[in-house]
């Protein structure tokens, strides 16, 4: 039995990486992967396409839409230029901006947090969040963090790496369309996955695309459903 300090963090992650990450290297992936990995793949559960992207609500009577067909492998003509633009009548329509500089340059490390005063029943965690995070769990075993523990642990790292910008927390579940999001912002369809994250420049990583966290105390559990906490 260990003292579980704040939240738990949980990873759901393959056999072959067990030993490397109860060893303290946490894996990273740039954003560009994980949104190139949904467009290839039709992975719905991996990531989502709108994330790190900013919004403009069109309004259909101060802003006006043009369209222009391009043959593949042709140049752009750029905004400014009309050329073979035809208009586009519309009601409602929002404009997105892609930042695939940022998409390169910034990695995450995806986690599910338990938050034991509402998560849990009996001590147990509840069937419904179990059934929630099924999806990205596929039936992995899950390696487990307490949230104290390792938001330190990344203090100690970031305080170590100054010109590095180390990031954490709950992911934000939104539909509001409008706006920068800020990397830790993702659509409400996603609500199920629970993610706690970490976000760090890629060049922070190491030539296997990890972080090396010394100390941490990881346990591994078989499932959710053999997880207990009791309240002191």
């Amino acid at each position: 039995m260990k003292e579980l300090k704040g939240r738990l963090i949980v990873k759901f992650i393959d056999d072959k990486f067990i030993p490397s990450t109860m060893d303290g290297n946490i894996h990273f992936s740039s954003y560009e992967y994980f949104k190139k990995l949904e467009e290839d793949s039709n992975d719905k559960g991996k990531s989502d396409k709108n994330e790190n992207a900013e919004y403009k609500v069109l309004d259909p009577k101060k802003d006006i839409l043009f369209i222009r067909r391009i043959p593949k492998g042709s140049k752009s003509l750029g905004a400014t230029n009309l050329k073979g633009a035809i208009r586009l009548d519309y009601d409602n329509a929002t404009f997105r901006t892609s930042y695939p500089k940022e998409d390169k340059e910034y990695g995450i490390a995806s986690f599910t947090v338990i938050d034991p005063d509402k998560d849990l029943e009996n001590g147990k965690i509840k069937a419904d969040f179990i059934n929630d995070v099924s999806e990205i769990s596929n039936n992995r075993r899950a390696l487990l963090f307490s949230e104290y523990d390792l938001k330190e642990s990344l203090n100690k790292f970031a305080s170590n790496k100054e010109l590095y910008n180390v990031m954490y927390g709950n992911v934000e579940y939104t539909n509001n369309n409008n706006g920068r999001r800020n990397g830790f912002q993702k659509d409400l369809r996603f609500s199920n996955q629970h993610e706690w994250r970490i976000r760090i420049n890629m060049d922070a990583l190491n030539s296997n695309g990890d972080i090396f966290l010394p100390g941490l105390n990881i346990d591994l559990a078989d499932n959710l459903e053999r997880i207990i906490i009791i309240d002191k």
